[in-house]
């Protein structure tokens, strides 16, 4: 019956021994569960925040991408301006490198004639009594 009762006893501090490390064990547990909830708290605070400067940074690209377009069509609308003004210039030039054509055309025939009047001129005070010869 003493060996029942060592044995008995012997089994109780197994038991009990067997009892202090599963709650060793469950509070090593419960600490690591705690850090990985730290952890996983904190990579969530960062996805929000990385998720804000995405949002954030997509906004400045959609506000980029309207001022470049902005941009483009002012740039459309001086270009197709410039061409409007470079055109009326052109022909604006044509018309008065015509012009210019016509004047010296009448310029040179007012002076073919100029030059045949004093021709005659001078023949005819050629001609008059008393002209030095």
């Amino acid at each position: 019956m003493l060996q029942d009762l060592d044995a008995l006893s012997q089994r109780i501090r197994q038991v009990v021994q067997l009892a202090r490390d599963l709650q060793s064990e469950r509070a090593g547990l419960q600490a690591r569960v705690r850090q990985l909830e730290q952890e996983y708290q904190a990579l969530k605070d960062q996805q929000l925040r990385e998720g804000e400067e995405f949002a954030r940074m997509s906004e400045r690209l959609a506000r980029h991408d309207q001022e470049i377009q902005a941009v483009r069509e002012e740039s459309d609308q001086h270009r197709a301006a410039l061409e409007s003004e470079a055109r009326d210039h052109r022909v604006r030039s044509d018309s008065l490198q015509r012009r210019l054509i016509q004047v010296e055309s009448e310029r040179d025939r007012l002076r073919e004639a100029a030059t045949g009047a004093q021709q005659q001129i001078e023949l005819i005070l050629e001609r008059l009594p008393g002209a030095q010869a």
